[in-house]
């Protein structure tokens, strides 16, 4: 379940998307979602680019954590996506 990167409370959806926008690549016909316990969008950083993602993680702003792993990574049955071939081969001994 995702949670608001501000207050942590859980929230339902980050975003609601509408059928009939007139343009997508405008951001018109989504609407991000207020958090029910401190009033401010749930999450934010949906709508922002990477690069701003990456300047707040360089600042080391908890709430740029809190949206990659609970509202990013996770998965909708709330497990992480665990996808990462190995490297090398194990060692033999």
């Amino acid at each position: 379940m995702p949670i608001c990167i501000e207050c942590r409370a859980p929230v339902k959806t980050l975003y609601t998307s509408y059928s009939k926008a007139d343009d997508r690549a405008l951001g018109k016909g989504v609407r991000l979602t207020q958090c029910p316990r401190c009033k401010r969008f749930a999450d934010k950083y949906i709508e922002h680019d990477f690069v701003v993602i990456f300047i707040d993680l360089v600042l080391i702003k908890p709430q740029v954590y809190r949206h990659l792993l609970f509202n990013k990574l996770g998965l909708e049955d709330d497990r992480f996506h665990v996808n990462v071939p190995p490297s090398y081969p194990p060692p033999t001994h």
